[in-house]
C-alpha cells in the first residue's frame, strides 16, 4: 500500500519549518541548562538500561488513557471512577516521560529538533485536554470529561504519529553500532 501523500507533505513541511528555529533554540538551551549533570543526562537517556527510556515511559500515560477511553465507552458508575483515576495517572506520568523525551530531543539535528518540537507541542495540548478532562470528571461533569478525554486521545495520537516519524523516518536517537545513543556530553 502506498504512503498517504498528504501525511508525507505535512511531515516534510514540519522538518523544513525554519520559523520554529527560535523556539527550538530557546527550548534546547533551557533543557541543556536544567539537565546539566552528566549522570542525570545519562539516566534520562537510558544509558544504564541499554537504550533510551522515553519510548518505554510513554507507555504509562498512553496505556492509562486508552484504558480510560475503553471504560468511558463501556459506561457505568464504577467505570467512571476508574476512568477518572486512569486519566489522572496518565497526566501525572506524562511529566516524567516528557523530561526523558526533552533530554533526548536536545541532542538531535535541526530537522529532528523541529519535528520533535512539534511532537512535544501537540502532546502538551493532549496532556492539557486530559487535565481538563480529569477536572471536569472531578467536578461531576462526566460528559464533558469524556469528550475532553476523547479529544486528548486523538491529540496524543497525532503527537505519537509525529514521534513515530522522528523514530522511523528521521532515525532520531538510533544507535549506529549498538551503543546507547546520546551517551555523550550535551551539545551547545
Amino acid at each position: 500500500m502506498p504512503e498517504i501523500r498528504a501525511l508525507r507533505r505535512i511531515t516534510d513541511s514540519i522538518e523544513q519549518a525554519s520559523v520554529l528555529d527560535k523556539a527550538v533554540d530557546l527550548d534546547r538551551t533551557v533543557v541543556n541548562a536544567l539537565i546539566r549533570p552528566r549522570a542525570l543526562r545519562q539516566l534520562l537517556h537510558g544509558v544504564p538500561f541499554g537504550h533510551p527510556i522515553h519510548p518505554l515511559m510513554v507507555q504509562v500515560p498512553l496505556g492509562a488513557w486508552i484504558s480510560a477511553a475503553v471504560l468511558d465507552l463501556i459506561g457505568g458508575k464504577g467505570n467512571a471512577k476508574a476512568a477518572k483515576t486512569l486519566v489522572g495517572v496518565g497526566v501525572v506520568s506524562a511529566g516524567s516521560a516528557s523530561i526523558a523525551g526533552y533530554t533526548d530531543w536536545s541532542e538531535l539535528n535541526r530537522e529532528q529538533l523541529r519535528t520533535g518540537w512539534v511532537h512535544q507541542a501537540v502532546n502538551w495540548v493532549g496532556v492539557t485536554l486530559y487535565g481538563l478532562s480529569w477536572l471536569q470528571r472531578k467536578r461531576g461533569n462526566p460528559g464533558a470529561g469524556k469528550l475532553l478525554g476523547f479529544a486528548g486521545l486523538l491529540t496524543v495520537s497525532v503527537g505519537g504519529y509525529i514521534g513515530g516519524h522522528m523514530s522511523y523516518r528521521q532515525r532520531a536517537g538510533v544507535s549506529t553500532a549498538g551503543e546507547v545513543p546520546f551517551d555523550v556530553a550535551p551539545q551547545g
